[in-house]
């Protein structure tokens, strides 16, 4: 097979290799990157042969000046000439090139480069992209994602529609190779922004398949060789690729709720352990919980949660006892754009849990739209019509004090007319435990001039979208003006007294700012 994947975290990175015979630049094939964080990334590579020392080189620069490289290793036909890199000792909030060194020349042919952004340390604000249901590949959606600049993609599930049903491992190779790494609208994405991936089933091991005929090992074998992702919670088991990973003060916990499904159960008691125990972590931590869950969480069909209501009343029980607060879902799988503000997720036994979890279903980026069913209560499910294509941003405003707002955005592609509108737009903002207030938001915009009346001042002219909200989402004032250069009176006279927030997004710059009315 013909391979070379390269997967990269973090700043730009090179991949390097020497040989017994010069490497030259064709024979990288395909190259990624994943699993950054604040000081680290991993690039995973596929190659065209066998090599027995290869590395990746990470800089600042095109020009690849004081490069910092990842260890050597070999590449062999025994792992389908693919290798992963981890880079380590990177800076934050720090954009890198990465390419590959063959026989200690570096492979600067720009289709060869790529690029990622480690992750700044601490609180900070991102938008990240969220999308599954691949079915046609090299669609244009890929086209407007790349267009958001997100920091990261987070790919809640079918990657691609391979059904690679066997126990052959290069089935699986070959599906990465030919859906996802040769499809050249997707990789100008995945070149320069990192991934997070779960599989669900059409690229595990086939449509509602749960890997019980013993094609898991070779999906979880090819998976931990073409894929960058962050530690597994089960490295060494035959199944299993739940992971989690933390961006800013928001603790990401990613289940696989399709290789262990066993005798009426969605996921094994070990995985489920490993993910109560992440919620337990990201509580103490004062964080901020976005759990990935790659079937709806509140459908209805047999093949998501619905079809395992032990489990989701065991889940709903756990949340509710063990009093997670902060937390929101995010799935793949119902061909579907929906929003719920979190009133209809509570399946706990006795429905008493007093803490809603907003959840986010973002599907598919080309797929005919189907509606697996749940409650949602932001606009619908929208499901898509044919000729379209879907996907979400979600976009974390944290300033370091007590509150942390997520916005929840989602678009619809008309592929004939290239035409990109809004579906759904939601807010909504929670408060963390016992967190010291680090560092002030800017507030010069927002200036209370009476009880009830505010102005907005922005430095700049143009458009300006105006939203105040309460802290669960529910939305009092929504406005557009072309009026943002000058003063804008903001009058809440018709609020009753409470905490709101007051949302301004002006010139692609996005403020929030928490008012207490008396």
């Amino acid at each position: 097979m013909k391979r070379v994947l390269l997967i990269i975290f973090g700043s730009f990175c090179f991949l390097s290799y020497a040989t017994p015979h010069q490497i030259v630049s064709n024979d990288v094939l395909y190259f990624w990157s994943g699993a950054v964080t604040h000081h680290s990334a991993r690039v995973n590579i596929v190659f065209e042969r066998a090599a027995e020392k290869v590395r990746i080189a990470c800089a600042t620069s095109l020009n690849f000046e004081n490069p910092i490289y990842s260890a050597y290793q070999s590449v062999t036909e025994a792992t389908g000439f693919a290798a992963g890199f981890e880079i380590t000792g990177l800076a934050s909030n720090t954009r890198y090139y990465y390419a590959a060194e063959i026989d200690g020349k570096l492979d600067l042919s720009p289709d060869d480069i790529g690029s990622f952004q480690t992750f700044q340390e601490g609180a900070f604000s991102y938008s990240f992209l969220v999308g599954a249901c691949n079915l046609f590949p090299n669609n244009p959606v890929y086209d407007h994602m790349r267009a958001q600049n997100a920091l990261f993609y987070l790919n809640v599930g079918d990657l691609h529609y391979a059904n690679p049903n066997s126990t052959d491992v290069n089935v699986h190779r070959e599906a990465y190779e030919d859906r996802v790494l040769s499809r050249e609208r997707e990789m100008k994405l995945l070149r320069n922004t990192p991934i997070a991936y779960v599989w669900d089933d059409h690229d595990f091991c086939g449509d509602n398949n749960d890997g019980n005929n013993g094609c898991g090992p070779a999906a979880k074998q090819a998976y931990k060789e073409y894929v960058p992702h962050y530690p597994l919670g089960d490295p060494d088991g035959p199944t299993g690729i739940y992971q989690a990973f933390t961006v800013g003060r928001v603790r990401f916990i990613m289940a696989d709720l399709r290789s262990e499904r066993k005798d009426g159960r969605i996921m094994s008691q070990k995985q489920k352990e490993w993910l109560k125990n992440q919620m337990r972590q990201a509580k103490q931590n004062g964080q901020i919980i976005a759990w990935i869950t790659s079937v709806s969480f509140s459908g209805t069909g047999k093949d998501n949660w619905g079809g395992f209501p032990e489990d989701r009343e065991e889940m709903g029980n756990f949340f509710r006892d063990e009093k997670i607060e902060n937390m929101f879902i995010l799935s793949g799988d119902a061909h579907m754009s929906a929003i719920d503000n979190g009133t209809h997720s509570d399946f706990s036994k006795e429905r008493n849990n007093p803490n809603r979890y907003p959840i986010f279903q973002s599907a598919a980026l080309n797929n005919i739209g189907t509606d697996k069913g749940g409650e949602y209560s932001e606009g619908g499910t929208f499901p898509n019509p044919p000729f379209t294509g879907q996907f979400g941003v979600v976009t974390v405003t944290d300033y370091g004090g007590t509150d942390i707002c997520i916005n929840f955005k989602t678009y619809r592609l008309n592929l004939i007319f290239d035409q990109l509108i809004e579906l759904l737009d939601f807010d909504f903002c929670r408060t963390l435990p016992e967190v010291p207030i680090t560092e002030a938001a800017n507030t010069t915009w927002l200036k209370q001039i009476a009880p009830r009346s505010y102005e907005i001042r922005l430095p700049e002219a143009g458009d300006l979208d105006l939203k105040v909200f309460d802290s669960v989402g529910t939305a009092y004032v929504k406005q557009y003006t072309k009026e943002a250069g000058e003063i804008t009176l903001l009058d809440l006279s018709m609020l009753a007294a409470g905490t709101y927030f007051v949302k301004v997004e002006s010139n692609k710059k996005l403020m929030v700012q928490k008012i207490v009315l008396e």
